[in-house]
């Protein structure tokens, strides 16, 4: 195995040793280099020798002095992502439409990921060398997708092929130094109720090393046709669960429930406390208060801003999230001088009317529900695009501007900035 260098920043340390792009990397201090991370886990010494094969595959052999931590400035090819081999009911991409972004559809379910942006696996696709590497690397904490403690009942659900007993691998790992933040989604008649009390008994009993564990409800797309029925969330339901959850909370506070479920029964969103430090936020586990404690600091600036720009202002938010949006809006209107505020829920017809969360409202339902009127501009959340500033159906900020022809702030999703486009 290597690990191929796709650019060398100009004047760093990799560049000032001869190090060059097209050059592959074998070893560092006689340790095998396979990917991003064995690149920077292995050359965090201060002595750096490296073994290499340069572009025409004749041996190089380099050493760099690394003081204080300094950038080599190396920067590897892409990293060939571990895919999930599971094929669960519930699964997310099997409902998403067609002709998309293709890195939509890629199942990730890479431990490195995992560690490095939180993304959630399973652990049934880790091979024996694979958990050796996470404990000798201390690869720690990973997020992990749970669901159930139920053998039987969480391959019905997963969908695997070989028996798998989740709860071993995670006491070993934990007795080795690893620690888990860990999420359930619950699907009604398959893991909720007396299976979800049975699940968080076992989690909190276990000897297991959780850092935080999150119960998000299904989300379910109206792109099921050739997929297992199943049934939505309710608020009685809902309500159900938040009652399991608050039950274990009195044994740990660890234990969180999904901002959705407290919209879903009409409960109101916790305090701040509930939350922590927020261990889960990119999991949909405390957004809103964490977006309404952050509009409390920022309020007096952010109106001034309004004011500023003066005029009308429509707010645009998903279904779920209305009643908190509506909140912020009037208050926003009591401190406004210079202009008016107002709400817009925009229904997800995109992916089917049943999804409710803002993330994923696309640039074809805001220019079909949304229509503007003259001197009036749009406010609407940043995490409706993706780093590269694209909606789920790669639209650009800009080109959803000029298609509105209106003026748009854009408002980080936890109101700490915004900017004008």
């Amino acid at each position: 195995m290597s690990l191929k260098i796709n650019a060398i920043q100009p004047r760093s340390l990799a560049s000032k040793a001869g190090i060059k792009k097209g050059d592959t990397i074998i070893s560092i201090n006689s340790m095998p280099i396979n990917d991003f991370f064995d690149l920077e886990y292995y050359s965090n010494d201060y002595q750096l020798d490296f073994e290499l094969l340069d572009a025409d595959g004749k041996p190089k052999f380099i050493s760099i002095e690394r003081l204080n931590g300094k950038s080599l400035g190396i920067e590897p090819e892409p990293h060939n992502v571990r895919t999930c081999h599971n094929h669960c009911i519930f699964c997310f991409v099997d409902q998403m439409p067609p002709n998309m972004r293709s890195s939509l559809y890629v199942k990730d379910d890479d431990y490195l990921f995992s560690y490095v942006f939180g993304n959630y696996i399973t652990l049934n696709n880790l091979e024996p060398a694979d958990i050796k590497r996470i404990v000798n690397q201390h690869i720690s904490p990973l997020y992990v997708s749970v669901h159930t403690t139920n053998p039987v009942l969480r391959q019905q659900m997963m969908r695997y092929k070989d028996n798998y007993d989740i709860v071993k691998d995670l006491r070993e790992l934990s007795q080795k130094g690893i620690e888990f933040h860990l999420q359930i989604v619950a699907l009604p008649g398959y893991n909720c109720g007396e299976q979800l009390d049975k699940t968080l008994d076992t989690l909190l009993n276990e000897s297991i090393a959780a850092l935080s564990i999150g119960i998000v409800p299904v989300g379910l797309t109206g792109f099921r046709e050739h997929l297992i029925p199943l049934s939505p969330f309710n608020s009685d339901l809902a309500l159900e669960t938040l009652k399991i959850i608050d039950k274990y909370r009195e044994k740990s506070p660890i234990v969180y429930g999904a901002d959705e479920l407290f919209l879903l029964s009409e409960m109101p969103i916790p305090e701040a406390e509930y939350y922590g430090d927020f261990p889960q936020l990119e999991n949909g586990i405390g957004m809103l208060r964490l977006t309404m404690m952050n509009y409390q600091k920022k309020c007096k600036s952010f109106t001034r801003e309004l004011d500023k720009a003066g005029g009308n202002f429509l707010l645009l938010t998903s279904v779920l999230a209305n009643s908190i949006l509506e909140e912020i809006a009037n208050d926003l209107n009591t401190r406004l001088k210079q202009a008016k505020v107002k709400v817009q829920a925009i229904r997800n017809n995109f992916f089917g009317g049943n999804v409710g969360v803002s993330g994923l409202l696309t640039a074809s339902d805001i220019l079909n529900q949304v229509k503007p009127l003259s001197q009036e501009s749009i406010i609407m959340t940043e995490n409706i695009f993706n780093t590269d500033g694209l909606t789920l159906d790669a639209v650009s900020q800009l080109e959803l501007r000029n298609k509105l022809q209106v003026p748009i702030l854009i408002v980080d999703p936890y109101f700490e900035d915004w900017e004008w486009i």
